[in-house]
């Protein structure tokens, strides 16, 4: 039997006290949420310092970012994220929930998500964006029975470096190379332009924005992109640009991954929509097997739209094996 002792936040249950609170980042235990997102997905490249860099940018900006927390006996056994993003519009609030699978099943994320959505829809909210993976179908159910709609679908991939033929991605570079269009390094940009980091910015915002997505993608401000982009997971050597003489046309966004020091994430691929189908971002993405090969990584993973059939013929070409599918979701609250 539930007994509610506080309202809306702490509970007993038999001889267990169950607590819900909502917390800024600093007032929680930010190495327990990671570790349930691990028990979660073992391979999930959640961090500590992945979540610092994401709150730092969230701060500066004066945008939403806070965790609604579960507790049994004062251990956090669940959370829900809500807050904005910089590419999102301000209205449509980020939602994820996430309980230990050895406390599911028990109502904690059905609490969670309702307390989220609340302080969602005070803070301007009208809809929210969650997802979750195709593998885990009581996660699916879950958002489903608590009126998410599906709105697109994302293959997450990966780059087996040990098993790659280098010389087929050298062909592709080279064919670039003799068409004119010159494939640099972040550090070697950083050598020739004083203002390099805006210059990639500007791109960067007109690249991002025809990125497949269920809302209109937002021009991410400069300071998120120096956070996050060019922060702390940045490689210069790694992350890469095509230049048409000296107008920057393409780019593809190696990071470092926190705690897996063989891997690497690639972000954002792309290239201006007047540069297309010249086999521009093809060149890029095995210019950055390339590299990261050389610089010793074993693995390259990378996520994009079911929707976006280029980048995904792309991927297929260079030998990317799609691993799992991610769901997004959709609510009006």
């Amino acid at each position: 039997m539930l007994v509610e002792v506080s309202p809306g936040s702490t509970l007993f249950w038999g001889v267990m006290t169950i607590e819900y609170r909502m917390a800024e980042y600093d007032d929680f235990d930010v190495e327990r949420v990671v570790e349930i997102a691990r028990s979660i997905r073992p391979d999930d490249y959640e961090s500590v310092g992945a979540l610092d860099d994401w709150h730092d940018a969230q701060r500066n900006a004066g945008r939403l970012c806070v965790r609604w927390l579960v507790s049994v006996d004062g251990q956090i056994v669940g959370s829900v994220y809500v807050g904005q993003s910089p590419w999102v519009p301000l209205t449509t609030m980020m939602l994820y929930v996430a309980v230990h699978p050895d406390h599911q099943g028990r109502g904690f994320g059905r609490a969670l998500i309702e307390r989220a959505e609340g302080t969602a829809s005070e803070r301007g909210g009208e809809r929210t964006f969650s997802w979750t993976e195709e593998t885990w179908p009581r996660s699916m159910r879950f958002l489903d029975r608590a009126g998410y709609e599906v709105v697109e679908r994302r293959w997450e991939s990966t780059l087996d470096l040990s098993r790659c033929d280098l010389g087929e991605f050298h062909d592709a570079v080279d064919r670039i190379a003799s068409s004119g269009i010159r494939i640099l390094s972040a550090s070697a940009l950083a050598a020739e332009r004083t203002d390099w980091k805006r210059d990639l910015h500007r791109l960067f915002v007109d690249v991002e924005k025809d990125v497949p997505a269920p809302f209109p993608i937002q021009e991410t401000p400069f300071e998120d992109f120096e956070t996050l982009s060019l922060g702390r997971r940045f490689v210069g050597d790694g992350f890469l640009v095509a230049l048409d003489g000296d107008e920057l046309v393409g780019l593809t966004e190696p990071q470092l991954v926190d705690d897996v020091p063989n891997a690497i994430e690639q972000n954002l691929t792309g290239v201006r929509s007047d540069y297309r189908g010249r086999g521009i971002a093809l060149a890029l993405k095995s210019r950055a097997a390339i590299w990261a090969a050389q610089a010793g990584f074993t693995s390259i993973r990378t996520q994009n739209a079911e929707s976006n059939a280029a980048m995904l013929a792309v991927n297929d070409r260079l030998g990317f094996g799609r691993d799992r599918a991610t769901i997004e979701y959709l609510k009006n609250l």
